[in-house]
């Protein structure tokens, strides 16, 4: 069996190849087997007044009344033990008159976090497999690291102090925007890029898609044309005004300097973009040193 790696909003893991993300938001994640759920997977921060048999029932009853079945804590099966020798477990079942399904609830005190993982179904060994690859890959990243974001096909390392603002997974237009008091940086994957260009440059399409930010924030393009594909990038000639750097200072939501730059390359098929805003200058070089850790997973 191949495996692949999942990075979502600070934890990683590996699942089977064939298993895909069909359900995604901050701290969640649902994984289908082809046209059936197969896993769920929720994290939370635990602070530090983490208690196992308080967690426990406050999470079950969250379940509980989403899903309207009874959960009921169990023995933890022996290769998930092993696997998951490094956190505090708690394992649990429930049991539908159309489904089934069983869990664990495990602590990291390094990281002062929780995860709550579900699997669906009734095909044990597969499942089971799967289970304890999970849990033996699993990392909850520290936040003053970077981190990996690894879904669908984006693959990006951020720093790990920016939380998650908003995301979007739409045919043809992906994002994801992460942000700390100072900055936020926006991820952009765009496709099918050999039709997007087909009537269209780069910096055309640009300009159609970021018109509301080079606009607000008085940008202007540099276009660049390469063997294996083009690059433009927008930047601010001027500074912003002395009123617009003063009311950042007032607002941390007001950011007046910005920068965009965005790639096509042929051996990818896929147009990708990083957009900064700041409350503070943003290096010239900034949006580069994020291209070096964005890409494509082939």
């Amino acid at each position: 069996m191949t495996y692949k790696t999942i990075a979502w909003d600070g934890v990683s893991f590996e699942v089977p190849a064939a298993f895909e993300i069909s359900g995604i938001d901050k701290k969640y994640l649902q994984l289908d087997d082809g046209d059936k759920p197969c896993i769920e997977l929720r994290w939370f921060d635990a602070g530090s007044s983490y208690k196992e048999k308080n967690f426990f029932r406050q999470l079950t009853k969250k379940v509980e009344s989403s899903s309207g079945v009874k959960i009921e804590s169990t023995v933890m099966p022996s290769g998930w033990k092993k696997a998951l020798e490094k956190y505090e477990p708690t394992a649990f079942y429930w049991q539908s008159d159309l489904s089934m399904g069983r869990g664990v609830m495990f602590h990291c005190p390094r990281t002062s976090q929780v995860a709550l993982a579900q699997f669906f179904g009734k095909d044990g060994e597969k499942l089971d497999k799967a289970a304890v690859r999970l849990f033996k890959t699993f990392a909850f990243h520290c936040k003053n690291n970077s981190i990996p974001w690894k879904v669908y096909d984006m693959n990006a390392t951020l720093p790990g102090s920016f939380k998650l603002d908003s995301f979007e997974f739409k045919p043809g237009k992906f994002n994801i925007t992460v942000s700390d008091d100072q900055e936020t940086i926006g991820l952009y994957r765009f496709s099918p890029a050999e039709t997007i260009l087909e009537q269209k440059s780069l910096g055309e399409f640009a300009r159609e898609m970021f018109k509301t930010q080079i606009k607000s924030l008085n940008l202007s393009i540099a276009e660049f044309q390469f063997e294996s594909g083009s690059t433009c990038i927008f930047g601010q000639d001027k500074e912003p005004s002395g009123a617009a750097k003063a009311f950042s200072k007032i607002s941390s939501k007001k950011r007046p300097f910005g920068r965009i730059e965005i790639r096509y390359e042929n051996s990818s098929s896929r147009i990708l973009a990083v957009f900064i805003k700041s409350r503070l200058p943003i290096p010239a070089d900034k949006t580069q040193s994020v291209f070096e850790n964005y890409g494509i997973i082939s």
